[in-house]
């Protein structure tokens, strides 16, 4: 075996001051002293950075530690039956071969070496650490999860004080966090200067983390050496949502540290005040922590805000007809406004205008009141004034029942909220499952749920919840759009269209049949349209204003209803088009870190919670406060095709690889069907079967039609095949990336 170079790897020198949390904070008496460094705090690298070293040695064929180093099986197996090396040896610095398997995520040397009797917690290096806690500096879950299936102990602590939580919470990595969670570990566990992994978390900004640590009963109210809780901690980062986690779980906010500061003055004193009222007002608290009063309950709220727009749209449509074009316009536009400062400002009691107006009823209740005005114009002039089009008149009120059904049936339905684990034990069960497999990641758990995702299943951050099949959450009908309301929801777009088309068709016809002859004394002198038109709106000028209204949501309804046929007959999702455009496969990212998860986006200063792998399309996939221009393209579905990599994906999706894909007819059947199709239930979809889905489903037909136990036996094998169960491994081509499959 040729030599090669060593690989510069992981050493573990003492943190510097500037590694230290604490120094960011004097411990001196005096004010002026114990003033805290926004500088240093900005400055402070959270990632622990330790010192670069590598393996020299004068005959590298022959060493055993280079050979781990390079996860080099049968060079180890070599040197250990040859004699000239045991799994137990140790180099200079006292590290045995198992270490530095295990800091270069080198799984198969590790499981060797254990084979071979190395020592599972062989304590080594600067910092007198176990194999495990190299491993857990990096976040390396399956060397994790292996070195704990061999009984090593993860409550050890380092020369610094740091068990291997602590550690996995260093890393960002929160998937090896969430197994650890799982382990026989405190997790209000300290180090040697007092510090709990939630505080370690907070202070990285690690927003993820620090929910996963609460969710597992992590004391947000732990002081310490210093008298800091992980609230000050958090404010030192600046994160508001970090701050905001806390304040939720019940954080003090009064608690002093030992220089007598609260949360809020160490705020003030790294100026990061903006980040604490914006984090303590979507906790819906003043900045002092005071519970804000709502003007009305939350029922109540939800019911005005649906039925104000249809007010506000009768006040814009009067205003249109009683003043001239010119007032009457900016007058219309200034009530808009006025509905939507009352809904942000006043009801929901936001800052700004974009802010969790999509969480409210806003949108619908928009949709509602055009149908009520719609309706109204038609009962109380068109169906009076054509009467001679009774046909036309037929297929749209039907049209308008059928819209009108389907919307509030989009509204109502449970669009396909995927199951969570029943209990502890089950849900330890599925992270070992997954672990064990190698897919314990971003695709396949959510963390926000703590619970297994299935195919096609993404986390809505509006709704707060997993949905099978998903494909967007649209603010329009106020409900994710997912596989039990997805018919629903395309029916109430499609009879959308078709009622404004024929609504539109009524109108004309309405003006054609009424008299040339129009009093010149009604026409506004100032019209600056054709002399026909200004006739036209000023004999009916309410009517022209509904028609103008109504004509004017087909810019997004038109978009909307081709790419959602399109995506049917692809038997695709909106997700999934707009994962094939940001990764390159249909699924989502399945990364082990939170810079990595689907969906999640982890920055330092300031995360947002809307980035990652929402719907590309729609009217709303991704609920983030952009400007005014990005939040209306987001909010009609034109950043389908302006925004990222959308257009990379709809130019991909004709060739990607679609497990799911049975041709045009059978997708549509399988649209229509809600998997039946396939034969699957997409609630519980885990994987591809190996054999297809088609295949699948005729040996499940089979195993039914021949009855007796061993048909019995071949159903239920045949069915936990089609939903994922009953096997290891992973099937999903098309689906991950292949350095997953």
């Amino acid at each position: 075996m040729s030599a090669a170079p060593a690989t510069p790897l992981y050493s573990s020198p003492p943190l510097s001051k500037m590694d230290d949390p604490t120094t960011l904070v004097s411990s001196k008496s005096e004010p002026s002293a114990s003033a805290i460094n926004p500088e240093l705090a900005s400055a402070a690298n959270p990632t622990f950075s330790q010192g670069l070293q590598t393996v020299r040695e004068p005959d590298s064929e022959d060493n055993i530690f280079v050979a781990a180093q390079r996860g080099d099986v049968d060079a180890l197996r070599s040197l250990i039956e040859s004699g000239k090396a045991k799994a137990t040896d140790r180099d200079s610095q006292n590290i045995t071969p198992l270490h530095w398997a295990a800091i270069n995520a080198q799984v198969a040397a590790c499981r060797f070496l254990l084979s071979q009797g190395a020592e599972v917690d062989a304590l080594g290096g600067d910092l007198v650490a176990t194999p495990l806690q190299w491993a857990a500096r990096n976040g390396y879950l399956y060397v994790i999860h292996l070195l704990i299936a061999h009984n090593a102990d993860p409550n050890i602590a380092d020369a610094q004080g740091y068990n291997t939580l602590h550690l996995v919470t260093h890393s960002s990595n929160v998937m090896p966090l969430l197994y650890l969670l799982h382990q026989p570990i405190n997790v209000d566990s300290r180090d040697s200067q007092g510090h709990t992994s939630l505080m370690w978390a907070a202070y990285q900004g690690d927003a993820l983390s620090v929910d996963l640590l609460l969710r597992h009963g992590a004391n947000p109210n732990t002081k310490d050496d210093a008298g800091l809780a992980p609230l000050h901690w958090a404010v030192v980062r600046g994160n508001r949502i970090c701050i905001r986690k806390l304040v939720e779980a019940g954080a003090d906010l009064s608690a002093k540290d030992g220089e007598g500061r609260t949360a809020r003055d160490m705020a003030v004193e790294l100026k990061s005040l903006g980040a604490w009222k914006r984090a303590l007002e979507e906790g819906g608290l003043t900045e002092d922590g005071i519970k804000k009063k709502k003007p009305l309950s939350e029922r109540n709220i939800k019911i005005t805000i649906f039925m104000l727009p249809t007010v506000f749209l009768w006040l814009m449509f009067m205003t249109l007809t009683i003043l001239p074009w010119f007032t009457g316009v900016i007058l219309a536009m200034a009530l808009f406004f006025a509905m939507h400062h009352i809904v942000t400002r006043i009801l929901l009691d936001k800052s700004n205008y974009t802010d969790s107006v999509t969480q409210s009823p806003y949108f619908a209740g928009i949709i509602f009141a055009s149908m009520v005005w719609v309706g109204y114009a038609w009962g109380s002039r068109l169906l009076r004034q054509t009467q001679s089009h009774a046909f036309t008149h037929l297929i749209f009120a039907l049209t308008v029942g059928l819209c009108a059904y389907n919307f509030f049936r989009a509204i109502s339905l449970d669009p396909g909220i995927c199951p969570k684990p029943a209990s502890d034990a089950e849900l330890k069960s599925i992270v070992e499952e997954l672990a064990t497999e190698g897919r314990l990641n971003g695709q396949t758990f959510c963390i926000q749920c703590m619970a297994r995702k299935p195919l096609r299943s993404k986390h809505c951050r509006v709704c707060d919840r997993c949905i099978a099949r998903h494909d967007h959450h649209c603010p329009w009908v106020w409900n994710c759009i997912g596989v039990n309301n997805h018919r629903q929801f395309l029916l109430f777009v499609f009879t959308l269209v078709v009622g404004i088309a024929l609504f539109d068709y009524l109108t004309f016809a309405y003006f054609a049949t009424l008299s040339a002859s129009i009093d010149p004394a009604r026409i506004s002198p100032s019209c600056i349209l054709p002399e026909d038109l200004c006739a036209l709106t000023a004999s009916d000028t309410f009517l022209v204003s509904v028609a103008c209204w109504s004509t004017l949501q087909l810019s997004w309804t038109l978009v909307l209803l081709a790419s959602q046929l399109w995506q049917v007959a692809r038997q695709m999702t909106t997700l999934e088009v707009s994962n094939l455009g940001r990764y390159g496969f249909m699924g989502g990212r399945g990364g082990a870190s939170l810079g990595q998860q689907m969906g999640h986006q982890h920055h330092q200063h300031s995360p947002s919670d809307e980035g990652g792998a929402g719907g590309a399309h729609g009217h709303n996939h991704k609920h983030s406060c952009c400007g005014g221009g990005g939040f209306i393209m987001n909010l009609l579905g034109f950043d389908r095709f302006t925004k990222g990599k959308a257009a990379d994906g709809l130019a991909r999706a004709a060739k990607a690889p679609n497990p799911f894909d049975l041709g045009v007819l059978g997708n549509c059947k399988d649209f229509w069907t809600s998997g039946r199709e396939l034969g699957v239930e997409y609630e519980r979809l885990y994987d591809v079967p190996p054999e297809g889905f088609l295949e699948a489903k005729r040996r499940r037909e089979e195993g039914e039609d021949g009855g007796g136990g061993g048909g019995r036996k071949s159903l239920r094998k045949s069915l936990l095949m089609g939903i994922g169960l009953g096997r290891s491994g992973s099937s999903r081509g098309g689906y991950e990336p292949l350095s997953q499959v």
